[in-house]
């Protein structure tokens, strides 16, 4: 499939629209009373989701090292890819760790990692490097791909993520932020951030509708970021095939190093 800056999905199909619906409907929507339900009984076997068997929306956006990069680059490996944004201290770098881990474990040059920014205003080249040194990906397979929205926003509603909706003076208030950690708390080859929960509040009234308006990028579900509804977007991982196919969804709630690996070895193993 051609890549333009950001290409056309292959095909707007029942099951795209349907596979936006299913992640507006229960990823944003839904986790809050999968969390609650796991707070009075022992933790439920990792959920996946499985999208439509089709080759992903393809794009072409710079990395943190300025090479334009698209889907199509990676073909004949397994691509993890999620949306994070580089300031974050603490969904973020948990997942990058989880991800980090997990191709630890598979030990293969043919898995690549893909990080799609949701904070067009906060994330720099220069940031992104450093949130892949902190996380101790490998940097020759790792891709932090940045723009600014209108370039974005196609890949955000492609994969139904909602973005960040913070505005310039919390941005600015998050670098500010971020930068006064990292300075307090230098890089350390083998850290792990393990994540924790922020305080509960509960999910957005809009999060009980039916049938949301998917073209209204606003937080839906349970909170998941000490710093407020302002930093909250979508987190799940997406594992592409080596046909460039996507093949399992996996909600941030879900995650686990272990069973990431499995998954990848699963895809690699096809043919």
């Amino acid at each position: 499939m051609a890549s333009a800056e950001v290409s056309e999905p292959l095909r707007t199909s029942a099951g795209r629209r349907l596979f936006l619906m299913f992640l507006m409907c229960v990823m944003l929507g839904g986790l809050g009373g999968l969390l609650a339900a796991t707070v009075r009984h022992p933790p439920p076997a990792p959920v996946r989701f499985t999208p439509p068997r089709e080759v992903a929306f393809d794009f072409r956006l710079p990395d943190q090292n300025g090479r334009r990069t698209s889907l199509a680059d990676a073909r004949g490996s397994v691509v993890a890819m999620t949306f994070v944004y580089s300031t974050c201290r603490d969904l973020c770098p948990a997942e990058g760790h989880e991800i980090a881990e997990a191709m630890e474990h598979v030990q293969s040059r043919n898995v690549q990692a893909y990080f799609v920014s949701v904070d067009p205003l906060g994330d720099t080249a220069a940031r992104a490097r450093e949130w892949i040194e902190r996380r101790e990906l490998p940097p020759d397979r790792t891709h932090y791909l940045l723009g600014g929205r209108a370039r974005l926003q196609p890949v955000w509603k492609a994969y139904g993520i909602v973005p960040l909706v913070a505005g310039p003076s919390e941005v600015a208030a998050a670098v500010q932020g971020a930068e006064a950690y990292w300075k307090a708390n230098p890089y350390k080859p083998g850290s792990y951030y393990e994540y924790r929960y922020p305080p509960a509040r509960p999910a957005t009234p809009p999060s009980k509708e039916a049938f949301p308006n998917t073209g209204d990028m606003q937080y839906r579900g349970l909170a998941r970021h000490a710093a407020g509804w302002d930093y909250e977007h979508s987190a799940y991982v997406l594992l592409i095939d080596k046909q460039g196919e996507q093949r399992i969804g996996i909600p941030f709630e879900q995650l686990s190093e272990k069973s990431l690996a499995r998954d990848i070895r699963t895809l690699l193993a096809e043919r």
